[in-house]
């Protein structure tokens, strides 16, 4: 395979540099033939008008010049070469998951639609995360989530409020070993979207079509708003706008998750049979648990390692939500509710050890950097607060949650600045856009798709009937219309197959 002209472009702009791909790879993909990789450089610090600076932050700079950082890129072919000049670049999740790292599991998910569309695909971690340099990592931070599994400090039982107290003092240190090495404020959606367009300057196209998922998505909308001019199309899968509430929504968005799941059984005879009352059972069994936590024997699928840690009712709900995500569990997981009720929790223990494997591939400060600058900086403690009220069931679970009422004490000791106030606006566009959601998405509902398509003139909205978060990975009707989007942007997709997915 060939790799595009690399440009001899100024910093500004951003540089290019051909490497190794330092990742794991497919044992049937390639260096040099199936894939290119590489790094760009990018500015670390860009200036984007209206945001707030923290004291120090001219100080991450290399004698007088300023610093550069640089982003782990990978170019991937298809087997019969390209068919069309402008390639897929892809927006990962997150914020801080990292594409590369776990690419091996991913790539036929990732490349199939790429290739099947007859384009170069061009995968990166983002600014801060992953295979990229400075990574905004916090390694103690996750050792402690591990070592608190079971909930003792020094051999007795610790308190909620010891062990927030730990954690927050994890995230303090965190927060000062990535000072040194990096301007947290300057990691941040504006940000990546400027590295973004620097990638496609010094990749040398023309255009680029954006295809964005979950938090991707928000960073797409991001450079639609400010380099419109290098786009041909994009895609929003899961989609994430820019003006939603995600910490305040939360509890709505996984209620009404659970209300589709419970009614998709009440509504099937056969499900119904089996699982009667599916609802009642399900949150007598969250508030068992939650009065008696039973323990539980854990594995690391990744590492082997093995741990023992309470599963209470809040811990219940947490691996739901996740379990929500996957399209393929939605059959399954009534059965596996049933199950929990009849304390077999085989399968939760499962996806429980697997996402403590997932912890080490995602950047977490990463994740606070851009969350404290653009997200929570529009947010308010005391409206998350009087939500919880109006969700007592699932109020547990999000009061002592990362993702939930912690992230607004981590916020103040993070230090990320603040976001102009046009990062919590919609973005207007008439760039041709495909918005797709599931059905049973529990953190981006399809609400979210069908109000940024608002102001999008030239956005198609569909929901996917069935689906959980992310439909544009999936064989079938989600990947026919995909296609066909890519193929011919300026037309809506023939959604016909919608109605063969809904019957099922």
């Amino acid at each position: 395979m060939v790799l595009p002209v690399f440009l001899s472009t100024p910093a500004a702009t951003g540089q290019f540099q051909p490497s190794a791909c330092l990742f794991a790879l497919p044992p049937e993909v390639r260096q040099g033939q199936e894939v290119d990789c590489g790094y760009l450089s990018v500015l670390e610090q860009r200036p984007v008008e209206g945001e707030t600076r923290q004291p120090g932050d001219d100080t991450h700079k290399v004698g007088d010049a300023p610093r550069l950082i640089r982003l782990a890129v990978a170019i991937f072919h298809p087997p019969g070469g390209v068919q069309h000049p402008d390639p897929l670049i892809y927006l990962s999740g997150g914020p801080g998951g990292s594409t590369l790292e776990t690419l091996r599991y991913g790539y036929e998910e990732l490349t199939a639609p790429a290739f099947a569309a007859g384009r170069d695909l061009i995968v990166f971690d983002q600014r801060g995360v992953g295979r990229s340099r400075p990574a905004l990592d916090c390694p103690q931070l996750e050792e402690y989530m591990l070592d608190l599994l079971e909930r003792q400090l020094d051999g007795r039982p610790a308190d909620q409020a010891e062990t927030e107290s730990l954690l927050l003092s994890e995230v303090s240190a965190c927060r000062a070993a990535l000072n040194q090495v990096a301007d947290l404020g300057a990691y941040h959606s504006a940000a990546s979207a400027a590295d973004v367009e620097d990638l496609r300057l010094a990749l040398g196209y023309e255009q680029v079509n954006l295809w964005g998922g979950s938090y991707g998505t928000r960073l797409a909308l991001e450079v639609m708003r400010r380099y419109p001019h290098g786009l041909r199309s994009v895609v929003l899968d899961a989609v994430y706008p820019p003006d939603a509430d995600l910490y305040l929504e939360a509890p709505a968005n996984f209620r009404r998750s659970l209300e589709r799941l419970f009614a998709a059984c009440t509504a099937n005879p056969v499900c119904q049979a089996a699982y009667p009352d599916l609802e009642n059972f399900f949150y007598a069994t969250v508030a068992r648990l939650n009065a008696s936590p039973v323990q539980r024997p854990l594995e690391n699928p990744f590492t082997g390692e093995s741990y023992t840690a309470p599963m209470s009712g809040d811990t219940l709900l947490a691996l739901t939500f996740q379990a929500l995500y996957d399209s393929q569990l939605r059959f399954l997981l009534p059965g596996y509710i049933y199950a929990a009720s009849q304390d077999d929790f085989t399968f939760f223990d499962r996806l429980r050890g697997a996402l403590f494997g997932m912890q080490s591939i995602s950047s977490r400060g990463m994740m606070f950097s851009v969350q404290c600058h653009e997200e929570l900086a529009f947010s308010s403690y005391a409206d998350f607060q009087a939500e919880m009220e109006r969700y007592p069931e699932l109020a547990g679970m999000y009061r002592n949650s990362i993702l939930g009422g912690l992230a607004y004490r981590i916020c103040p000791l993070w230090e990320a600045g603040q976001a102009d106030s046009s990062a919590n606006q919609p973005v207007s566009s008439d760039l041709p856009t495909l918005l797709m959601s599931g059905e049973f998405d529990p953190v981006t509902p399809p609400a979210w798709g069908r109000h940024a398509a608002e102001s999008l003139s030239n956005g198609y909205f569909f929901e996917f009937p069935g689906l959980g978060h992310g439909a544009g990975h999936l064989p079938g009707c989600p990947r026919r219309m995909l296609l066909a989007f890519w193929e011919d942007p300026t037309r809506a997709p023939d959604a016909s197959c919608l109605a063969d997915m809904a019957a099922h």
